[in-house]
């Protein structure tokens, strides 16, 4: 007759210390080494094990210090096993001091911080069996042990991080003390002996708590899991690569137009119409040459993802007609964008001769463009350009700007383009009203009427390119549930996939969340009669995010280099090696001719604006015709550390006029006798 054994959990600082409790134990420590020192502490006085118990602090208020091993040992080991036999009958022979007065309870909530604020933490604890003494629990080479880290829900249960392969973590509600779910994270423990102050050995368990997994854990959504479909990836991949970049185009336009046609108010000069305009009519042809040039490489982009997502959309962009409701539903949307003569008489006024030159009457819509961009050719010669456009040769034997910036007396419409016909989302909710039509008399308000004004048409343009997205959201439904799409299978973006993960969550947030750890053993030999055996929840805990206000503080120094004469930087070696391309080489030599002055003008309204001269940029080439050739630069790392310095301080000064942050950037403590050059 056998006698079943019951096991158990039982804290890890239950037999260091009175009394025996089942709650698992969270150790701080507050150095990298903390490894050897839990190690050390286990190995010569365990009774001290208590002093390492997690209690909340903050950089204000902080913890006592990990105590530090023992450097003076007995060097034989009969003597150093004499030496931990006194320390521990000492410590069982201790009158027990009478229990303290309860202490009110902390203001801080315990706050389990991240490596990088110096803060490591274990989670402690012993399997025992239910019998005398409680022995230690000899496990088999199938058992597996654990730990689960829960959170806590406002209704007193708990949530377990169950991840699937391929997507991100979820949390699953289960009953308070629920047993393991199906694909539930089990954390690593490893295990520690020592020998207890009653003389038996012990096996404790430990495992690191993965206090710097903060993001993954706060924001993953809890919810029951919801696999993203075959369309989802799909469509992010449709809004990277075609929506964003063609909004930037606009909010560039925009920007370029606005500050081209501000007007100044309370100078001491005249503000003549006539030059802002003349300014105007030069800088816009620029900037209009630079969005031809952004249009020709989005409509490559374009090009190339209706091939490889929607093969039947992209094989009628010739003919005009392809199977399926909405795939013609967005050639239709795509022929709709129309640059025809009416359209290109409109803003002939703001785009250069080479735009009016290579334009082309037989491209007038956007589905003809794609069709074009795709001819023999057309891509790789676009490709092969070294130089910004118009020069150089290689450009596209068409002109379609996907956005125009128009002339700044018209503050109503700040830009065109040819997704003006195209039909308008509804605005989100909660969006301002346009201003009114009537500008206001003063000259201040007027401009600020006027920037928004131009905001308000910057977003319907975004809505009305918007629709585009709709249409190809609906195709990319219709060619998934057909069978029909292309057979690369795109990856979503990160930031889309944390964007859908972040509404989720804040859909269901109830406040800074919470957390306990249960340690579990899993036996092998026992079959579904016996479930794992779990243990009492941890103290509950809060994980600290990376810029937590109440995070200490871990010592981070640099030096600067303390001679900083020409004679004291002139020892420096330079061993950090920068390659270039011939093109990038040319490039640089093209920037390094421009002086801060320049740079200043640049952004400087009329009438101290003047543009960049950047001249051909051409790739570095000997004296010979057609020798090209790259170079390896090699800089002095100490100087580029300096300069960093520098512009830390010059940026930081600069900004501190929109966010006031400079009081609290930097405190500087003298320190007399820190001289750059020896006495």
């Amino acid at each position: 007759m056998s006698a079943q054994h019951v096991l158990r959990w039982v804290g890890g600082q239950s037999f260091v210390a009175a009394p025996v409790n089942a709650v698992p134990t969270l150790l701080r420590f507050d150095s990298d080494d903390f490894m050897d020192r839990l190690l050390a502490l286990l190995a010569d006085a365990p009774q001290t094990l208590p002093s390492l118990v997690a209690r909340p602090e903050s950089w204000q208020r902080l913890g006592e210090p990990t105590p530090a091993p023992a450097l003076a040992a007995p060097t034989s080991a009969p003597a150093r096993a004499l030496a931990r036999r006194r320390g521990l009958l000492g410590f069982k022979r201790t009158v027990p001091a009478p229990a303290p007065t309860p202490m009110p309870a902390p203001v801080l909530p315990l706050k389990l911080f991240q490596p990088v604020h110096q803060r490591f933490y274990v989670a402690a604890a012993h399997l025992v069996c239910e019998l005398p003494g409680l022995p230690t629990r000899v496990t088999t080479g199938g058992d597996k042990s654990g730990m689960l880290l829960r959170r806590l829900l406002p209704n007193g249960g708990e949530a377990a991080f169950v991840k699937t392969p391929g997507q991100p973590g979820r949390w699953h509600p289960v009953a308070a003390a629920g047993q393991p779910l199906p694909g539930e994270e089990w954390l690593p423990v490893f295990p520690l002996t020592y020998t207890a102050p009653d003389g038996h050995p012990r096996k404790l368990l430990a495992g690191l708590v993965p206090a710097a997994r903060h993001d993954d854990f706060r924001f993953a959504p809890l919810a029951p899991p919801t696999p993203p479909g075959p369309a989802d990836g799909l469509k992010a991949l449709a809004r990277m690569k075609l929506i964003a970049p063609w909004q930037g185009l606009i909010e560039r336009a925009r920007t370029a137009r606005e500050a081209a046609g501000s007007k100044q108010v309370d100078k001491p000069w005249d503000d003549k119409q006539s030059v802002r305009d003349a300014d105007a009519a030069k800088a816009l042809p620029v900037l209009n040459d630079q969005l031809q040039e952004s249009s020709w490489r989005l409509l490559q982009d374009m090009q190339e993802w209706l091939a490889a997502t929607l093969p039947d959309v992209h094989a009628g962009l010739s003919s005009g007609s392809a199977p399926g409701e909405k795939a013609q539903a967005l050639l239709t949307l795509l022929a709709g964008a129309v640059w025809g003569p009416a359209e290109r008489a409109a803003v002939s006024a703001v785009l250069s001769t080479d735009v009016k030159v290579i334009s082309s009457t037989a491209v007038v819509n956007l589905r003809q463009a794609l069709v074009a961009i795709a001819q023999p050719g057309v891509s790789r010669d676009l490709d092969a350009t070294e130089q910004p456009f118009p020069r150089g040769p290689g450009w596209a034997p068409f002109s379609f700007p996907l956005v125009v910036a128009t002339a700044p007396n018209d503050a109503t419409r700040p830009l065109a383009g040819p997704f003006n016909p195209w039909p308008e989302v509804d605005p989100p909710p909660g969006s301002a009203p346009l201003p009114p039509q009537v500008p206001p008399a003063d000259a201040r308000e007027q401009q600020r009427w006027r920037s928004d004004h131009a905001q308000r048409e910057q977003e319907r343009a975004q809505r009305r390119l918007e629709s585009l997205y709709v249409a190809v959201a609906a195709a990319i439904d219709e060619a998934v549930a057909a069978g029909t799409v292309g057979a690369a299978s795109a990856q979503a973006p990160d930031a889309a996939r944390l964007a859908a993960e972040l509404e989720a969550t804040l859909k269901a947030d109830t406040g800074t969340p919470r957390y306990v750890l249960r340690f579990v053993h899993q036996r092998c030999d026992c079959g579904p009669l016996h479930p794992a055996v779990m243990s009492d929840p941890s103290e509950a805990f809060e994980l600290a995010g990376f810029f937590d206000t109440d995070a200490p503080l871990r010592p981070l120094r640099i030096a600067l280099p303390f001679d900083t004469s020409p004679g004291g930087l002139r020892k420096y070696g330079k061993n950090s090696a920068f390659i270039m391309s011939d093109l990038l080489c040319g490039q640089m030599k093209r920037v390094r001719r421009l002086g801060f002055g320049d740079l200043v003008l640049s952004v400087l309204p009329w009438p101290f604006h003047k543009d960049l001269d950047v001249g051909e940029m051409a790739p570095c080439a000997k004296p010979e015709p057609g020798s090209n050739f790259g170079t390896i630069c090699s800089l002095s790392i100490p100087i580029i550390t300096i300069v960093a310095f520098i512009l830390l301080i010059v940026i930081a000064t600069l900004l501190d006029l929109i966010f006031r942050w400079l009081p609290f950037l930097m405190v500087c403590f003298p320190v007399p006798g820190l001289k750059g050059k020896k006495p």
